[in-house]
């Protein structure tokens, strides 16, 4: 029994927390509020997907706004590499930067929207999955 204690405390330990920040263009019609927004964080040890991309408190994906989110207990990644973004919502939503924080890790690490592709699971209007790299890596879009 103390050993499945043990566990389970070290397992909460050793959960990593991410704070993201998404800045949601300044362009027309770049804000949303029925996205249904997650993600995919790729690193070094692997992958880790979040919730959904919501505060109940405010409106999120504000044109021109920063919003943050905070997603605690998940595994760690170790060095972020790529982001995986996923929509299920069909408004469109226009991004320009993306900056992922760990408790983990020392720096924090910027994705910047170079291709201008907006996302919506509306294909008249977006693509609903897009990989994007750190460093301006290629984005590849579904």
């Amino acid at each position: 029994m103390k050993f499945l204690v043990f566990c389970a405390l070290f397992a909460f330990a050793s959960a990593t927390t991410y704070t993201i920040i998404t800045k949601t263009s300044s362009k027309k019609h770049a804000e949303t509020d029925d996205i249904y927004l997650r993600m995919t964080l790729l690193g070094s040890y692997g992958q880790v997907q979040t919730d959904y991309f919501d505060d109940p408190d405010r409106d999120d994906f504000v044109k021109g706004a920063n919003d943050k989110f905070v997603f605690g207990g998940l595994k760690e990644v170790g060095e972020i590499h790529c982001l995986d973004i996923n929509v299920g919502g069909d408004d469109w939503w226009l991004w320009d930067s993306i900056v992922v924080f760990s408790n983990t890790q020392p720096l924090p690490v910027v994705f910047e929207n170079t291709s201008g592709q907006g996302l919506s699971s509306d294909k008249s209007e977006g693509v609903s999955h897009m990989r994007v790299c750190a460093g301006g890596g290629d984005i590849t879009r579904k």
